[in-house]
């Protein structure tokens, strides 16, 4: 398997301490620096030929915002998350995708809403095939982009520092859920459908009502497409 950090290349060197942050901050999100990992400073630096001061930048700057952990006198971890640190993320992501469905409403241009549906038809695509972890990124992607949509610079920061927890707990797609994976993505296209509807505060409860795998009654009374398990994804 090609080593993701020796595959980086054409490294600005002006730019170095930015693009090294990038580069480990999308590891960890993906899982591929796993909870609880050590990162040695001088080995990271070796593997993508740099001097460590750029290393170090960019460690500092993902203990700041969560991703990373030190511990004194033995250097920096992955952050690694206990069930009430992973309760509490979830929490978190529900206040936080109300707050961003309701931003959101109403403010998704032509590109973004193509975006959205292509997103949704690679989510059945990837059911069809049974791929899961295609399906998963999709998932991640589309909320994302959701977030991107509301205009509020500090949410997607936000959502940065919860998607690890969310990921290592198999939060979204999770690979136990036995369910119809194609009436998941549905469940999503019912959230884009909200986004462009009439009704502000009933997308931000469908969009929190996802993500805390609760039941929300639509304005007719009747069971909302969105509500799911939240075992099953996000």
């Amino acid at each position: 398997m090609t080593d993701p950090l020796t595959s980086f290349t054409g490294l600005k060197r002006g730019l170095l301490s930015d693009q090294i942050y990038d580069l480990i901050k999308a590891m960890i999100k993906d899982t591929t620096l796993a909870p609880g990992e050590q990162l040695v400073e001088s080995q990271l630096a070796r593997r993508l030929q740099v001097s460590q001061a750029p290393v170090r930048d960019a460690l500092k700057r993902l203990s700041h915002e969560g991703l990373v952990t030190h511990i004194r006198h033995q250097g920096n971890f992955v952050a690694s998350y206990t069930p009430e640190e992973a309760e509490q993320a979830k929490i978190a992501r529900a206040a936080l995708e109300e707050l961003a469905g309701a931003l959101a409403w109403r403010r998704l241009d032509d590109e973004t809403q193509a975006y959205l549906v292509a997103l949704i038809d690679g989510m059945h695509a990837a059911a069809a095939e049974r791929d899961l972890t295609e399906f998963r990124e999709l998932d991640f992607t589309f909320h994302r982009a959701v977030i991107e949509a509301s205009g509020n610079a500090y949410l997607p920061r936000m959502w940065d520092i919860i998607e690890p927890s969310l990921r290592s707990l198999h939060v979204l797609g999770d690979p136990e859920f036995s369910g119809d994976w194609h009436e998941v993505a549905e469940w999503h296209r019912s959230l884009l459908d909200h986004l462009s509807g009439d009704d502000r505060d009933a997308c931000a409860r469908l969009f929190r009502a996802h993500a805390a795998g609760t039941l929300l009654d639509d304005a007719d009374g009747g069971a909302s497409a969105g509500a799911q398990s939240e075992g099953a994804t996000a």
